[in-house]
């Protein structure tokens, strides 16, 4: 019998590294995911044709990495990730199936289900963001954030997952 593989989860934040890193610990000593990074949206692009992921978080602040695209916006905004809110933008092109955003297809396996959205932003601000692509998993970072923040953000998205496939 073959073992089941674990579920794969891909957390999108260019601070993790640094300021996050003590929500990594819990989830590397967990043992229960297979765990990617992306540090920019070009790497999570990546990641996402690479892979199809059960568990997909999403910063709104993120850098463009060197896609060419990515850049363009980045540079529109002034170079500014808090005016650029690219991990929005990425948002909606990977579930608006935006084009006018990246002229690349998103990948197909992409569902708002999938998805949660971990970032300094109030819900009030980006609420109707929210509604309109679906999200309905959302932490906001916060001073105090317990370790095992990223993990129970992950378990909420992999139980709505099961939820709506009943």
């Amino acid at each position: 019998m073959a073992a089941k593989s674990k579920p794969r989860v891909l957390w999108i934040e260019d601070s993790a590294r640094l300021e996050l890193r003590n929500l990594v610990g819990p989830l590397f000593f967990s043992n229960k995911y297979e765990f990617n990074l992306a540090e920019d949206v070009t790497s999570a692009m990546h990641f996402m044709r690479v892979k199809e992921y059960d568990a997909v978080i999403v910063d709104i602040r993120l850098p463009p990495g060197i896609d060419p695209a990515w850049s363009q916006l980045y540079r529109q905004t002034g170079f500014d990730k808090v005016h650029a809110q690219l991990g929005l933008k990425l948002l909606r092109w990977l579930l608006a199936k935006d084009d006018t955003i990246h002229p690349d297809a998103p990948p197909g396996w992409i569902e708002p289900q999938r998805v949660a959205v971990f970032t300094v932003e109030s819900k009030q601000e980006i609420q109707n963001h929210l509604d309109e692509l679906g999200i309905q998993i959302f932490q906001q970072k916060s001073a105090g954030l317990r370790d095992t923040t990223l993990l129970e953000l992950i378990d909420q998205i992999l139980a709505r997952r099961v939820e709506t496939a009943q």
